[in-house]
């Protein structure tokens, strides 16, 4: 063992050299006397690398600054310390065993000398050998847990979108004024403060409602309703990059690492945290939940010109789709049956939509593939994203623990979901294309002639 302290002495020098982030979704043991690990992940190494052909191209077609040769070599270095570190640990156990069975026997002095000594030298390898394993345990999580989903083989792989479904044809020959024009309708200050008026506040409000309803009654969904605010290790999870969302600045924080994030309700994140580490039985899937609320994301504000508008805008009334199967082939069922009522949907509003599979490059890394809905946006001239389901597979299930149980092994759920509906942009596409938000048919039941008297009606109700 008398490597053992040079190793130590190398890898708090390396430490010392390289700067690593630090993951709320795995921490190490050096590293758990100022932090507490909330959730701990299931990694599938083997499952992970060998498909590494795959993986390698999932990589390069994302795009991602991430050399698997490297992972790779840090992973082989991760076991060879990972196995001396067993081999010492059994052989303590071993002599453990001994001395307790030589104690009780009434073995000789000098043999139980021995043991203990021997016991003793052990421990301390054993403690540097937890030592020098930290730091390439974490060196090596770190890039792991960036590792991208694989791609699902309906994913278009090249530079092009695929194309699923399209609803009317757009006029681009004449380039329409943009939805801010209608000051009676849109008091817009910038992507983080708008306010909707009039017919446009009824509209945000009841659209919203209409497709949830709608869900429920044709999709057999569950409606529920999700926090606003989602803890770091939670988007860790889902690979969401931080920055998609805003910091929520906290007084008393336990744990410093996984700080909160406004979020809204109606995302996808905030689903998780009632999933994690959740078991359920095989005869309640499929799971299938939709629900309305706030988004607040801010990484899709960037894609649609410098100019802001309710299409940049930062902040949207939004309704979430959520569900888990236990096959891969379920969850493509679902995805299609997911796609085919927001197609109802949107058929109804009837305005120009598409509806298509992204580009890889447009993938975060925990999706395997991405359906987004679309409607043409007359003053940009381009189609803008109203809505995307995706599908996870395991991916993310895998690291919140969310499984079922068939017989005595546990299975690890497939997820698809997304937002179906995001008010504030299908509002604008609305208004630019000359609708009147009073006079649009909306699946779900919902009139959206505005009665006064039963709004009046329906706020009485909340007291009564």
């Amino acid at each position: 063992m008398l490597c053992l302290r040079n190793v130590l002495k190398n890898c708090l020098s390396a430490r010392k050299t390289c700067c690593r982030n630090i993951s709320a979704l795995y921490i190490t043991g050096d590293k758990a006397t100022e932090n507490y690990a909330t959730l701990q992940p299931y990694m599938d190494f083997n499952g992970t690398f060998s498909n590494w052909q795959s993986l390698d191209q999932s990589i390069c077609s994302r795009g991602l600054d991430i050399r698997l040769e490297s992972v790779l070599a840090k992973y082989e270095q991760y076991k060879a310390h990972h196995a001396q570190l067993s081999k010492v640990a059994e052989e303590r156990e071993t002599v453990t065993r001994r001395l307790k069975e030589l104690t009780k026997s009434g073995g000789k002095a000098d043999q139980l000398e021995e043991l203990k000594e021997r016991g003793k030298s052990l421990r301390n390898d054993l403690k540097i050998l937890k030592q020098a394993l930290y730091p390439i345990e974490d060196d090596f999580i770190h890039d792991y847990l960036h590792l991208p989903n694989l791609l699902h083989v309906q994913c278009p792989v090249g530079g092009e979108e695929k194309l699923l479904y399209r609803h009317g044809m757009p006029n681009s020959e004449n380039k329409t004024p943009s939805h801010l024009a209608r000051k009676e309708l849109v008091h817009f200050v910038d992507n983080n403060r708008y306010y909707l008026m009039e017919q446009a506040a009824h509209f945000d409000v009841k659209a919203m409602q209409s497709l949830a309803r709608y869900f429920v009654t044709r999709g057999d969904f569950i409606q529920t309703a999700n926090p606003d605010f989602v803890r770091c290790v939670l988007l860790e999870a889902n690979a969401t990059p931080l920055s998609d969302y805003h910091l929520v600045q906290e007084e008393h924080l336990q744990n410093k690492i996984n700080t909160a994030y406004l979020t809204g309700g109606a995302s996808f994140e905030s689903y998780l945290g009632a999933m994690t580490k959740l078991c359920v039985y095989p005869s309640v899937l499929p799971l299938r939940y939709v629900c309305c609320g706030r988004s607040y994301n801010r990484a899709e504000a960037q894609l649609y010109g410098p100019i802001p508008s309710l299409y940049t805008a930062t902040q949207t009334n939004a309704v979430q789709s959520f569900v888990a199967t236990q096959t891969a082939s379920e969850a493509d069922t679902q995805l299609e049956h997911i796609l085919n009522l927001a197609t109802d949907f949107y058929k109804a509003v009837d305005i120009p939509f598409r509806i298509s599979y992204a580009t890889t490059a447009a993938l975060t890394p925990a999706e395997s593939i991405r359906a987004v809905i679309e409607v043409y946006a007359p003053s940009l001239q381009r189609y803008v994203c109203v809505g995307r389901i995706s599908n996870y597979g395991d991916f993310v299930s895998k690291r919140i623990l969310f499984s079922t149980r068939r017989d005595k092994n546990y299975d690890f759920l497939h997820l698809v979901g997304g937002p179906v509906l995001y008010t504030s942009r299908l509002i604008a596409a609305l208004l630019e294309h000359g609708v009147r938000l009073e006079d649009c048919k909306l699946l779900g039941g919902i009139s959206q002639k505005p009665s006064h008297q039963q709004d009046l009606q329906q706020f009485k109700d909340l007291f009564t």
